[in-house]
Formats: structure tokens, C-alpha cells, sequence
């Protein structure tokens, strides 16, 4: 089965190869993604802020020689030579801005992603045409960043169809962030859109590797195929994919069922922020699955799942604030939690508010 799967994908590669140019670029020139660094805006603003003093300096200096009574202007040239190497070292860093930003965004650590577009608007929103004459000159990189400034809206007017033909550009040389999005450009269900995503994973975006992950464990199961790249997707730190694995083994479904293996993948999840993971990790304390019952542990964790938005969080949560389990019993809170489920039409929070009025 595995064997009639592979190559049924190398003849659509080569069908793919024959009839779109951008996957031939695309497989000869994959450009792996940058790992996202949490320390990345703090040295990053350190070098803009050098660069902008250069500029000025330099400008100063020019300034000073046009004005001299005997211009050297071999020493005019040396000093335009290095303003210009200044301006573009900036829109490199406008390059490294967005792909951070766009990593963020693929992690779901958006209040990271945030403050990276915040500073980029206020120390490298300049450089947008210095990125648009690069991508004119065949820079994926740039063409795949002004994708991002569109797509995003930083920097300059969010428009859908700028954005995409940016990713296209980049995409036909391989870039991998570029890929991914270009991907949803369009038909995102068409053999072209789905080995573009098919590219991305292959070079590394974690939430490619999410979704092919999703799809091998879809309609027709190949769980080794599942399990391989969402495990990829994990390592990097997608927390989708590592609630999905924890589900998966705290079910036993497609797996054999391993409590501490769960409960390892879903704590990860959890503490990035996901809100199934967060529920998962409170039944699992409730129960004693995987790790010793703690009353309060899954009571903090379930609270978390709530106050993230997520109905089956609040019904737990409100069925601890009934039974007083991890917390004392509350009334009024039980009902805030499961009004606020019901509203979501989640079943359970209506039975129960049935129960309560009952009582």
C-alpha cells in the first residue's frame, strides 16, 4: 500500500514537473524556513537602531564634502557606497522581520508576531521599495516578504491579490514560507495547490506538516505517514500537532493507547496554548491517566480551557465548581461557565443547567 502511495506521488510529481514551471523551480532550489527566535526583536533592534545613526552620519558626512571648496570625490562615491550598503542591510533585516513574523504566526505565538509587525512599522516600514526593486530582480526572499507585508497589512495596504502574486514568485524559486501560502491562493483542494503544499512540509513549515499530517490520518488512514509528520510539526513546536498526537494516544485511536505518552504530548500543547490540550491535560489529572490525580491541577486546567473559549473546558470547569472538586463549590460560577458553554451549543451545558435549576 505504502509503495502504490509513493508512487502514485512521483507520478504526479512528474505530471506536476511537465505542466507548472513553479514546481520544477520550486523542487531544485527548496529554501529551508528560519527557526523561530525569541531573541530575534531584541538583537534585531539593536542593529536598526546602528544602521539609522550610520545613515545620518553618513548623510552628514556627504553633506560636508558636496559643500567643501574641493570635493574629493572619490571619498563622495566611498560614502554613497556605504549608505546604500546601510539601506540594504535594513531591508535584509525586513526580510528576517517577516519571516520571524510569518514563523510566529505558523507557531500561534502571536503576541510574539504582533510585536515583531509593531516594530517593523516603526523602524523598517521604509524600505517597502527597496523590497519591491529586489523582487523585481528575481529576489524570492524579498518577493516572499512584500507576500507577507501584503497578506498581513504592515507596512502597507493588506490586498489578497498583490500578496499571492508575490508568494507565486517566490514560490517558483522554492521559497518555502512562499510556497505554503501561495498554496491557498486560488483552489487551495487542486493537485497544484496540494503539491505546493506537499513542497512546504517537505522544507520544514510546521503547519504544512500539520495539515499533511491531518491528511494522511484523514479518509483511508496511513498512520505511519500521520504520525511521521506531525511528529515533524511537533519538534518545531506546533502546538495543533502535538494536541493531536497527545489525542491520539490518549485514545488509542490508530495507535496503541500510552496514558504517559499522552499526557507528555498534550502538557506541551497545553503550556503553548492550546485550548483542547488544556481540557485533555485537566482529564487527564481528573482521572489519574498518564499522571497522578490531582484535583486541583485539572481544576487550574480546565479553567485555563475556559477562559480560552472552548465549551468543553467550561462544562468541566463548571462541573468542578458543582462537586467543589479542586476548588470550593460555587454556584454562581457554575452557572456563568455553563451559560456561556450553552451559548456555543455545546449539549451538555444545557442538561446540566436543566439539573441545576432542578435542584
Amino acid at each position: 500500500m505504502a509503495a502504490n502511495r509513493r508512487t502514485a506521488s512521483g507520478i504526479l510529481t512528474t505530471l506536476l514537473l511537465a505542466i507548472c514551471p513553479v514546481f520544477a523551480a520550486a523542487q531544485d532550489a527548496a529554501e529551508p524556513m528560519a527557526a523561530l527566535d525569541l531573541q530575534f526583536d531584541k538583537k534585531a533592534a539593536v542593529e536598526i537602531t546602528r544602521l539609522r545613526k550610520q545613515i545620518v552620519d553618513l548623510h552628514r558626512a556627504e553633506a560636508a564634502q558636496a559643500r567643501a571648496k574641493k570635493r574629493n570625490k572619490a571619498a563622495l562615491v566611498e560614502l554613497r557606497r556605504k549608505m546604500e550598503e546601510a539601506r540594504n542591510a535594513l531591508s535584509d533585516l525586513a526580510v528576517d522581520y517577516v519571516a520571524q513574523i510569518e514563523m510566529a504566526e505558523a507557531l500561534v505565538r502571536l503576541d510574539y508576531g504582533r510585536a515583531l509587525a509593531d516594530r517593523y512599522r516603526t523602524g523598517l516600514s521604509d524600505t517597502l521599495w527597496r523590497l519591491d526593486r529586489r523582487a523585481n530582480a528575481g529576489d524570492a526572499r524579498a518577493s516572499a516578504t512584500l507576500g507577507g507585508l501584503y497578506r498581513l497589512g504592515i507596512a502597507a495596504e493588506r490586498g489578497e491579490t498583490k500578496a499571492c502574486d508575490y508568494y507565486r514568485r517566490a514560490a517558483q524559486k522554492g521559497h518555502v514560507a512562499a510556497l505554503f501560502h501561495a498554496s491557498a491562493c486560488g483552489d487551495p483542494k487542486s493537485e497544484a495547490a496540494l503539491r505546493m503544499l506537499d513542497l512546504a512540509a517537505e522544507g520544514g513549515h510546521p503547519l504544512a506538516q500539520e495539515m499533511k499530517g491531518r491528511q494522511c490520518l484523514g479518509r483511508n488512514p496511513n498512520v505511519e505517514c500521520g504520525l511521521v509528520w506531525l511528529g515533524r510539526a511537533a519538534a518545531q513546536g506546533r502546538a495543533g500537532a502535538l494536541s493531536l498526537l497527545g489525542w491520539t494516544y490518549s485514545t488509542g485511536e490508530f495507535v496503541a493507547r500510552d496514558d504517559k505518552r499522552a499526557f507528555g504530548y498534550l502538557m506541551d500543547a497545553a503550556r503553548l496554548g492550546d485550548a483542547a490540550a488544556q481540557n485533555n491535560v485537566g482529564q487527564l489529572y481528573e482521572t489519574g491517566r498518564g499522571v497522578p490525580a490531582n484535583a486541583g491541577e485539572a481544576f487550574a486546567w480546565y479553567k485555563r480551557a475556559a477562559e480560552a473559549g472552548l465549551g468543553s473546558g467550561q462544562v468541566n470547569l463548571a462541573r468542578s465548581y458543582i462537586e467543589g472538586r479542586g476548588t470550593a463549590p460555587d454556584r454562581a460560577a457554575a452557572l456563568f461557565w455553563l451559560e456561556r458553554a450553552q451559548k456555543q451549543g455545546v449539549a451538555e451545558a444545557g442538561k446540566l443547567l436543566e439539573w441545576m435549576a432542578a435542584r
